[in-house]
């Protein structure tokens, strides 16, 4: 798993890639902790386009992500999720707790 940043307006778009299981989701959450306290103003926008599995760790991770970010009145958005991704969040039943879109476009023009 890999990740770039990127800063636009009021978020920083976080590209993450390949695949966020068990063994790799500790780590990168760290490095999103690490974006979070370095861009303490900025919302994040998650781009899952190339994120090919991901199990209930990632889950783990994001929601994590999202409770900190909701204590300093930031958002968590995430976007492009595969078909795949989209499983998971639709079998745990947390379509509802994230905010999801389908590009990059439309969660940042969601502000």
């Amino acid at each position: 798993m890999s990740l770039k940043v990127k800063e636009s307006g009021s978020n920083m778009v976080v590209y993450l890639h390949g695949r966020m299981d068990v063994h790799l989701a500790s780590e990168i959450e760290n490095e999103l902790n690490d974006i979070i306290q370095k861009n303490d103003q900025k919302s994040i926008v998650l781009n899952l386009d190339d994120v090919e599995y991901m199990s209930s760790s990632g889950l783990r991770v994001f929601v994590s992500l999202m409770r900190t970010l909701k204590e300093s009145g930031r958002n968590l958005k995430l976007c492009n999720l595969s078909l795949a991704v989209r499983k998971v969040f639709e079998v745990v039943e947390l379509m509802d707790m994230f905010d999801i879109y389908e590009s990059e476009e439309e969660a940042l023009a969601g502000e």
